[in-house]
Order: structure tokens, then C-alpha cells, then sequence
């Protein structure tokens, strides 16, 4: 997703943003025919209602008292994620900077070095330390928006920023979804549809709330706004963590 920004940002800045659509669907259709060949044919199963099947992802979470809280933590780091992200570039196409899209597009390495360097969050599952990590990622989420404001003027500052912005999402994100799927039972798909499809609502709602949020009071009203759903993340942690988020039932 990272690396995507940069690529867009190079391919607007040289064909224009339309050629950047153009370039996705070319790729989204040599991606299904060569999935149709790679992806193994199945038994035919029976019959399933779509909505009985939709409803039981619900029934399925309801199941398990560690699933809500963490499904929550997880898509309020990805709805912070996407508002920042999708921010950064009226920040930094703005005055004092006015980078092109190339430039803005850039910002996505320095963001794959904070995603690269959170791979290992998953070995702090392993070990147990789940949710004493989770509140350590969160807390280091908090820290690098504050970050963001006071470094708004500053490319060096911004860069920090979206390096550990970057690694405490990424780690959230990965100690979530391994949590979630450690939990017992047979239906880890239905438990994966519903962190997937809640993170990417975090993080469509983010990218729809930060243009309003701009026009309204600029990167101060971003980065507090963001800070305030990192904080209901940590009250959430904080509520559970003793409790729900440690449960193996």
C-alpha cells in the first residue's frame, strides 16, 4: 500500500492521475487470469444463504469475548493510518512546502521502513506478550501524531513521523489479526472477514473525514482528531486488557 503511494505519485507526475486508474485496472485484470489459473479448484459445497453466511461472521465474534475489542483496536489504527496518510499530501502540496506528486510520493519509502521493521510484531504474539505490545504500539501511534503536529513545518521532522507512525500502525495491525486468529474454533475465516472488512471501513472513513477536516482547521484538526481515536483504542485496551483481550474462550 506504501510502496503503491510512491508509484502513483511517479506515474501522475509523468502520464497524469488519470493514467494511474488506467494502469490499476490493466493490473487488476492480468491479476484474475493469473489467479484463475494459480487458485485450485474446490468441491462443489452446498448451498449457503448469502445473508445466514454474512450473519454468522457476527455470531461468530459475538462467540469470542477477545474478538470485539480487538477488531476495534485494530480499525481505529487503520482509520488513523488513512486519515493521516491521505492529509499528508494537502500538507505537503500546501505552502511552505508545494511538492509536486512525485515528491509527495516519496514519503511512501520512508513509511515502508516503519512497515518492514514491524514484520517481527508477530513474534511478541509467540511469546506472549500480545497485549502489553499492543498498548506499547498504541502509545507510540499516540506520541507520533503529536509528533506530526509540532514537525508540521519540518520535511526531516515528517519523515520521523511516518517512519514510527508507520511501525506502530503496522505492529497494531499484525498483533491484532494474529490475536484474532489464534483464538480456538474452526471458523478463523469468518474471524479474519470480519477484521478485514473492518479495517478497511476504518480506514475508508478515515480518508472520507479528511478532506472536510482539512477545509475545516487544517493539520491541527487532523492530527488532534486522529489522536483522539488513538485514545479511544487505549481506553478500549486499557478496559479489556485484563480481561476480554486475554481470553482464550
Amino acid at each position: 500500500m506504501l510502496l503503491s503511494r510512491t508509484i502513483s505519485g511517479a506515474v501522475a507526475e509523468y502520464a497524469g492521475w488519470r493514467a494511474i486508474y488506467v494502469l490499476a485496472a490493466i493490473l487488476t485484470v492480468a491479476l484474475a487470469v493469473v489467479l484463475s489459473f494459480l487458485i485450485p479448484r474446490l468441491e462443489k459445497r452446498p448451498a449457503t444463504n448469502y445473508f445466514r453466511l454474512l450473519g454468522s461472521v457476527f455470531t461468530t465474534v459475538a462467540q469470542h469475548r477477545a474478538a470485539a475489542p480487538t477488531i476495534l483496536i485494530s480499525a481505529s489504527a487503520f482509520c488513523v493510518f488513512s486519515l493521516f496518510w491521505t492529509s499528508l499530501t494537502f500538507l505537503l502540496s500546501a505552502q511552505p512546502f508545494s511538492f509536486t506528486v512525485g515528491q509527495i510520493g516519496l514519503f511512501g519509502l520512508a513509511g515502508l521502513v516503519g512497515a518492514v521493521a514491524a514484520r517481527r510484531a508477530g513474534m511478541l504474539h509467540d511469546r506472549g506478550w500480545s497485549v502489553p505490545a499492543s498498548g506499547i504500539a498504541l502509545t507510540l501511534l499516540a506520541v507520533s501524531l503529536v509528533g506530526a503536529w509540532l514537525a508540521q513545518s519540518s520535511v526531516i521532522g515528517l519523515i520521523v513521523v511516518v517512519i514510527v507512525l508507520d511501525l506502530a500502525t503496522q505492529a497494531t495491525l499484525v498483533l491484532s489479526q494474529t490475536r484474532l486468529l489464534s483464538l480456538p474454533g474452526q471458523n478463523r475465516s469468518r474471524l479474519n472477514t470480519a477484521i478485514v472488512v473492518s479495517n478497511f471501513l476504518g480506514g475508508a472513513i478515515g480518508s472520507a473525514i479528511a478532506g472536510p477536516l482539512w477545509a475545516t482547521g487544517g493539520w491541527t484538526i487532523i492530527t488532534g482528531t486522529a489522536l483522539g481515536i488513538v485514545i479511544v483504542a487505549l481506553l478500549v485496551w486499557t478496559l479489556t486488557r485484563r480481561g476480554a483481550l486475554i481470553d482464550q474462550n
